[in-house]
């Protein structure tokens, strides 16, 4: 299955655009402590495969909340997961269990607004507080979803004190924040359905720039967004990443925004060339291997056993 490094793929590949010209409205919510504002919901799709090896077709909701401190204190960020939400009082969970039989685990990441924006410069439009805000987003997979229905999600967040060894959180308070909106509000994501030979071009020029660069940073990967832009709004293109080519070793890794580009583009190079639009792990893990011995001359400390054992 797509796994919780979907959350990394997609922030760097969508082009986010003001929650109300997705087509939902929703309004920021305060207590004393706290405001939590959703600024982006979307659809999205993946798959998965079922104990008996069937490939299954998933769908399902990216949420990006944007929470700001109102009280001036030295309070820490505290919260609950957000692993559900419910469609006409029914739980999401329970009916992707039902439909499915799959039982599959949403993913949370944290991270201030501005950094966001460094790894999505589109995220300007949707941020509010690019300073001193904080982004919690979720991406929940599960069923087909209806064509309408009405729906609740509820972000658990409030503030904690740090214990006397400074290691853990103590005191937290979590407070409920409760948002609805109607599925058929949610304007449908149009992707392109061919792929012209100009822009085929344009891609494969790119990827080979992208092989020779040995710039490691973060910043750097910016030249590149369209790369994974095309790889994730594109119907014609496959790309599917599980453990055996993106273990989790590497994606804690401090490259792995680097290797999952290597990923996509390896694949996405394979695609393109052969005109075969079938997912190609093989190329797509040799361009990881590729940039991990580029990264390897410049420091010979790294050492990530899954690249090691390839070598």
């Amino acid at each position: 299955m797509k796994r919780r490094l979907i959350s990394l793929f997609l922030i760097m590949g969508f082009v986010f655009v003001d929650l109300s010209a997705n087509g939902v409205n929703l309004k920021a919510k305060k207590t004393k402590e706290t405001k939590v504002e959703p600024i982006y919901i979307q659809k999205i799709e993946a798959s998965a495969k079922g104990d008996n090896g069937e490939e299954k077709k998933l769908e399902g909701l990216m949420f990006l909340f944007e929470i700001t401190k109102l009280r001036k204190n030295d309070k820490h960020f505290y919260l609950q997961e957000l692993r559900d939400f419910k469609i006409d009082g029914i739980s999401y969970a329970q009916i992707t269990k039902e439909k499915t039989g799959l039982v599959i685990e949403p993913h949370t990441e944290i991270l201030e607004s501005y950094k966001l924006i460094e790894r999505n410069p589109s995220a300007k439009n949707i941020v509010k507080n690019p300073k001193k805000g904080i982004i919690m987003q979720t991406v929940i997979y599960g069923a087909e979803l209806p064509k309408s229905g009405n729906v609740t999600v509820t972000a658990q967040v409030g503030w904690a004190d740090l214990n006397e060894e400074k290691n853990g959180m103590v005191n937290g308070k979590i407070e409920d924040f409760v948002f609805e909106f109607d599925l058929s509000a949610l304007v449908d994501e149009i992707r392109p359905s061919e792929i012209s030979e100009k822009e085929k071009d344009e891609l494969l020029e790119l990827i080979n720039h992208f092989k020779q660069d040995k710039d490691f940073f973060k910043n750097n990967l910016k030249k590149y967004s369209y790369i994974i832009e095309f790889a994730s709004e594109n119907e014609l293109v496959e790309i599917s990443i599980d453990s055996s080519c993106f273990p989790d070793e590497v994606a804690s890794s401090e490259y792995s925004a680097v290797f999952l580009l290597a990923y996509v583009c390896g694949n996405l190079e394979k695609q393109l060339v052969s005109g075969n639009y079938n997912n190609a792990s093989k190329e797509g893990v040799e361009f990881e291997l590729l940039k991990y011995k580029q990264l390897k001359e410049m420091n010979k400390n790294v050492n990530i056993a899954f690249f090691e054992d390839l070598m």
